[in-house]
């Protein structure tokens, strides 16, 4: 099992979606990953989300950290 990180800062647009969707995709059955995302609406937010949903990942925490930058853990089980 591996453990990945992706920190985002600032908007994101079209092609950042398809680099994340292409980033999660690579994680294997039972891998993890921390999303940070700094700077982003509720919007892109819940889009990220459904992308982890939609790649078979469950959300095990997520909010809002000391430092005001959101975050989410998710362990993909296939």
């Amino acid at each position: 099992m591996c453990n990945y990180k992706m920190d985002i800062k600032g908007q994101i647009g079209l092609s950042d979606y398809s680099n994340i969707y292409d980033y999660i995709d690579i994680i294997e059955d039972k891998g993890s990953v921390t999303i940070s995302m700094e700077g982003l609406d509720k919007e892109n937010i819940k889009l990220i989300n459904s992308m982890l949903c939609e790649k078979k990942f469950i959300i095990n925490s997520e909010g809002y950290d000391d430092l005001g930058i959101y975050y989410i853990n998710a362990c993909k089980n296939t």
